[in-house]
Order: C-alpha cells, then structure tokens, then sequence
C-alpha cells in the first residue's frame, strides 16, 4: 500500500499481541493523514516527520548539560537537577533504571528547534483568540521529556482533555504500548481522574489480572521519527536507550466534543457546577464557528502561536 509518496509498514506483533494496528509512514498528506488516521483514531508513525527541526541534531545530553545542568525539576515527588538526573539516566541500565519521567516545560528560548509544527499536527485550536486559555491550566502543550534505559512512565493514561498526542523523538529509541478503545473494564480506570489507570506496574498480573486480558500494541519510535497518539488512547512508554522526546498536543474538530465534554467533567470534579455549564454552552456554540474558520486557514500557525510554554 502507498501513501503520499511513500510506503507503509506494519510492526510485527509480539508474543501475546494484536498486529497490524500502527503503521510506519514515510510520507504522509494531511488529507490522507485525516482519512486514514485521524478521524478512525489510528495510531501512526511518522518516519521522516522531523526533517526540518533543528532539534534531532541539536538535542543531546550533552547539549541540555552545557545549558541547563542546575534547572531545577521534579520527578515523583522528589527534587532535583536535570544535570544530575541525565548523569543517573546515562548510566542507568534495565535492572536499575533511573528516575523517569524527567520533563521540561521551559521551552520558549527553544522553539526555534522544533518548529514547524507537522502539517499533519494542523489544524491546532489551541492558537485561536476565543479560546479561554484557562480550562489548559493543568496542560503544558509541549514538554521534552528525558529518560535513560529501563525508565518506564510510572501509571498507564491517555492525554489529559482528550488531546491528540505527538511524540517526536530527537535522540535515542523509546518504545510505547497502546492499547485499542474500548476497553476501559480491563483497564483499571481511576474513579476521580478517568484519563489516568490504576496500574502502578505493568507487568504485576497477580494484582492486575485484567490489564493483561486488553488488546495492546508495542511499537518503538525511532529518532527523527514522530507517534501519532488519538486522543483517548491508553497507553505508556518505556526507554529503551538514553533518549529525549518533545511531546505536544492538538485539538481540532474530530476531538472537540470530547474535548468539551472532559472539560465540563473537570470544572464540576474541581465543584465549579456554575462555570462548568457556561464553559459547556460557550464552547459548544464556538466549535462550529472555528470548523468554519479553520475552512479559510484559521489555526494554522506553524509557529506554535500562543501555546502554553512557560
């Protein structure tokens, strides 16, 4: 099968795994990308999707040591220096991984690395000026995460407000499990949090006996390579070498109902029923307007435009 003016490949299946679900792409249309991808909620990866960043060559533990070695962050919990984290993870292998996720939200003085945005990542509705930016308050739009060998995301999920998700890899291999909707009853979903499972440990069958009954996929994103996550995919990553990844979201008509639908929940989990119902009202009356505008070109900044970036 031929996509654009590349091909597609499968990833095999391993043992006790659906196949057959997340292709490779080396080009891909934005039209055939919605057809085929998007709109059926298909993971795909994107082979040559980072061609044009800067960051695949700039992006090393080297490079974020020489600037940024004394930035403070925080992984579960505990505090420390990203310096002193890439050092742990550099020398962390898969019997004693270090700590991970490790994640950068600081980004405004990088996004010249990591622009354009993907023509398949547009149109992005986080840009347009009547969105309120307030419901993003728990979102950061792009993050580069760093990992060492073994590092495992500590709890299965899917992107918070029904986000899609973007995985671009600029240095090493990481390798994700997703796993086919549906099927929230084997999933361990968290009463409070509905985006995030139960599951602490992936691999504990005795106490999550049910985790290992859902259909699942592996499949590992290469540098300069991009996932494409639909939104409401469960899923969780693994480091499979020291790696960095810039992850960022986008919202456009085929997840805005979802989208508003999470945000409604969200304002009434946090007890605000008032403004849940007029943030319910004004973005359901304003989706219909940006699908109009988004005919004419609008949200299609490829410059990342007012993006939540710290």
């Amino acid at each position: 099968m031929t996509i654009g003016a590349g091909s597609v490949a499968m990833d095999a299946p391993q043992a006790g795994e659906a196949g057959g679900w997340v292709d490779r792409v080396d080009r891909l249309d934005p039209r055939e990308f919605r057809q085929r991808y998007l709109e059926p909620r298909r993971p795909v990866v994107l082979r040559h999707a980072l061609e044009r960043w800067s960051a695949p060559a700039r992006f090393t533990p080297e490079f974020f040591l020489e600037r940024y070695a004394d930035h403070p962050v925080r992984i579960r919990g505990r505090h420390y220096r990203l310096g002193e984290v890439i050092a742990l993870q550099r020398a962390s292998s898969e019997a004693q991984p270090a700590p991970y996720p490790c994640t950068f939200a600081e980004c405004a003085d990088l996004m010249a690395d990591v622009t354009p945005r993907f023509a398949c990542s547009l149109p992005n509705r986080h840009t347009s000026p009547f969105m309120p930016k307030s419901v993003f308050d728990l979102v950061n739009h792009l993050e580069i995460f760093f990992g060492g060998p073994g590092g495992e995301f500590p709890y299965l999920h899917y992107d918070m407000l029904r986000m899609h998700a973007w995985i671009a890899q600029v240095h090493g291999d990481k390798e994700f499990t997703l796993y086919e909707r549906g099927q929230e009853h084997l999933l361990y979903v968290h009463p409070e949090m509905p985006w995030m499972s139960r599951v602490d440990d992936l691999h504990d069958v005795e106490r999550w006996p049910l985790l290992h009954q859902a259909r699942r996929h592996r499949v590992v994103v290469h540098a300069g390579e991009a996932l494409f996550i639909p939104c409401g995919t469960w899923h969780t990553a693994r480091c499979l070498t020291m790696n960095i990844t810039v992850a960022f979201d986008q919202l456009e008509s085929s997840n805005w109902r979802e989208f508003v639908r999470d945000v409604v929940v969200e304002e009434r989990r946090k007890g605000h029923a008032a403004r849940a119902r007029w943030l319910g009202l004004y973005l359901g009356l304003l989706g219909p307007m940006l699908t109009l505008a988004e005919r004419c070109g609008a949200n299609r900044r490829a410059d990342w435009g007012v993006a939540r970036l710290h």
